[in-house]
């Protein structure tokens, strides 16, 4: 097979040779070495050298001096040619899916398929390049770490199961995680330590709309279930959706905590072929004489951890140096021009190697950086911890561990955050000093960003926050009872903590003036109402709509495009909609077939 592959393609060589062929494709040949004489094509633009089993190319590629396009994706590659750098005009570099090269796919960019399906921008080859020879030898070293994401309900044991892994007493005294705690943890891996940098979120219901913003896909998931009777399952359908729809098929590990040692009952077959495999299952206990537990669930971790190609991503010395500089940073945040200029001092001065680098210490949890957003580019969070607890703090205003209720009609102005910083250090939350006045606007305009919160005046100095609402609906918003009303609801297994807060904000033109809770509110467009609501068992996101019928199917419309939408930003959410119709609730396709409804277009393009 390997001679006749070699042979054909020789005669392809000599084709294009004979002919003056600017394009050449020898992809899917199976080739394990290229023919001496692809070096003689000097006239080759474009080289399809895809889908082989190439472990290594020769210098003499360098001869390819017109050479444009290189895809090199899918074969067995393990080191590149220093002769590559001279291929000067080189504007497109596919290197994907070559394992042995150990570069990462935000350096790689693009694929050649999403380069052309998705009209996407394709990576610099030069920046790959230089990526790639500054990691060989002494240049570069794995770096051997990653974050350890630990999430779930609040009352889980999350806090104890890190403090057991980590060898420390049980505190039975243990407060409960009012934000977020970030500490080490060091993985036995069979080829060295791997240190885990461990996440562990606080789990009262109203921080879940801040969690997606630090679920990133580079990441390891530590999903621990409590003993709420009859709720493990829903708990594990409802963290394994966020974590799905936002870190995509990261690897998660699944504690049973407060178990006793025991496995038990669980639908773990159908919770893994709706969300993807899970690595381990593993019944955990923090009391004393449950050792064992917590030594099992290090080892569900640390083999998980084995299986992760980050962990052994090279990092270029020049960026260990960045990384070093964040770490021993006392400063909880500093402007991108300032990181921009202290990394070109410290070796890297490529703009997007920059960036790149930031994107990568924004998945390692070392740098919180939103340079992707035009209106927050100016600023990179240093503390991860910092931005975390400011912004939870903020959505604790009116717990009540507090004195008071902070922001008891919802609303905030930069002003209001003094109060509520000082009282979250009463709570010893944490440092009102470490959020300095001057950064309270920064903070409104990344809730403004995560649709956590939104202004109600032309000014944008007030804003609503939807989860410091009330949770009960005021006395007003019953749902309407007339006989002449359109009912509807989408059914899911578990419906996402932050679902119903975003569609506050994006339809809060409609809401009927202040008819709004932390669950729902009522929604008004001219002669039209309705009430917009989820259910406190969390399966249905509920609609009741009254009024002038012309009025009230445009209401519905918006209502179901808004909702549509953010149906879209969780993976595999799948929802049902049903109408109900003669006292029965029916999908909203049966209907469609039947001609009882019109067919959406509108929902059919979301779905695309």
């Amino acid at each position: 097979m390997r001679d006749e592959a070699y042979r054909i393609a020789e005669e392809k060589i000599a084709e294009a040779r004979r002919t003056g062929a600017t394009g050449l494709d020898l992809g899917l040949m199976f080739l394990t070495e290229l023919p001496e004489s692809l070096a003689a094509l000097t006239q080759l633009q474009t080289l399809n050298l895809w889908d082989n089993q190439l472990t290594a190319l020769p210098e003499s590629l360098a001869a390819l001096t017109l050479l444009r396009m290189l895809d090199l994706t899918d074969n067995r590659l393990t080191a590149l040619p220093e002769s590559l750098r001279e291929l000067t005009r080189l504007k497109q570099l596919f290197l994907h899916r070559n394992d042995g090269l150990s570069i990462p796919p935000e350096i790689l960019g693009p694929s050649h398929v999403e380069a052309i399906r998705k009209e996407k921008a394709v990576a610099d080859p030069s920046s790959i390049l230089d990526y790639y020879f500054s990691t060989r030898g002494r240049e570069g070293q794995a770096l051997r770490e990653l974050k350890l994401v630990v999430v779930g309900r609040g009352g889980a044991g999350k806090t104890s199961l890190v403090r057991r892994m980590n060898g420390e007493p049980l505190d039975p005294d243990e407060r409960e995680t009012h934000g977020i705690n970030i500490s080490p943890l060091e993985l036995a891996c069979d080829d060295g330590p791997v240190t885990a940098r461990v996440w562990d979120f606080g789990g009262q219901h109203v921080l879940h709309a801040m969690h997606e913003f630090f679920l990133t896909a580079r990441s390891l998931y530590l999903l621990v279930l409590g003993e709420r009777e009859g709720m493990a399952e829903r708990d594990a359908a409802y963290w394994l959706q966020l974590i799905r729809s936002y870190a995509g098929s990261a690897p998660v590990v699944v504690a049973l905590n407060k178990s006793k040692g025991r496995t038990g009952e669980m639908d773990r077959e159908t919770l893994e072929q709706k969300y993807g495999p899970i690595l381990a299952w593993v019944p955990t206990e923090c009391a004393d004489g449950f050792g064992k537990t917590i030594k099992d669930l290090r080892t569900a971790l640390t083999a998980a951890a084995d299986g992760m190609h980050e962990v052994r991503d090279l990092f270029p010395a020049r960026w260990w140096k960045v990384k070093e500089w964040l770490e021993e940073m006392d400063d909880a945040y500093l402007d991108f021009a300032t990181y921009q200029q202290r990394c070109g001092e410290l070796g890297e001065k490529d703009p997007r190697q920059q960036e790149t680098l930031a994107a990568r210490l924004n998945d390692l949890g070392i740098a919180i950086n939103y340079a992707e957003d035009e209106r927050l580019h100016d600023t990179t969070v240093l503390r991860p911890d910092w931005l975390a607890n400011g912004i939870y703090a903020i959505l604790r205003a009116n717990d009540s561990h507090h004195d008071r209720r902070y922001a008891p009609d919802a609303m905030l102005t930069a002003e209001s955050l003094g109060p509520i910083y000082a009282a979250a250090e009463r709570l010893k939350m944490l440092r009102a000093a470490d959020y300095p006045p001057e950064m309270w606007p920064f903070l409104l305009r990344l809730m403004g960003l995560f649709q956590l919160a939104f202004p109600i005046d032309d000014t944008g100095h007030t804003l609503l926050v939807p989860t410091l609402l009330p949770l009960e609906p005021p006395p007003d918003c019953d749902e309407p009872t007339d006989r002449d009303r359109t009912r509807l609801r989408y059914e899911f297994a578990v419906v996402p903590g932050p679902l119903l807060p975003k569609l506050l904000v994006r339809t809060f033109s409609l809401i009927d003036d202040e008819r709004r809770w932390r669950r729902g509110a009522i929604l008004r467009f001219g002669e039209a109402r309705a009430r917009v609501w989820t259910t406190q068992d969390e399966r249905w996101v509920r609609v009741t709509a009254v009024g002038g019928k012309e009025d009230r199917s445009e209401l519905l419309t918006m209502v179901g495009v808004t909702l549509r939408e953010l149906f879209t930003e969780y993976k595999d959410l799948r929802p049902v909609e049903q109408w109900e119709h003669n006292g029965s609730w029916v999908p909203r396709e049966t209907l469609e077939e039947f001609g009882v409804l019109p067919v959406d277009d509108g929902r059919e393009e979301v779905e695309r």
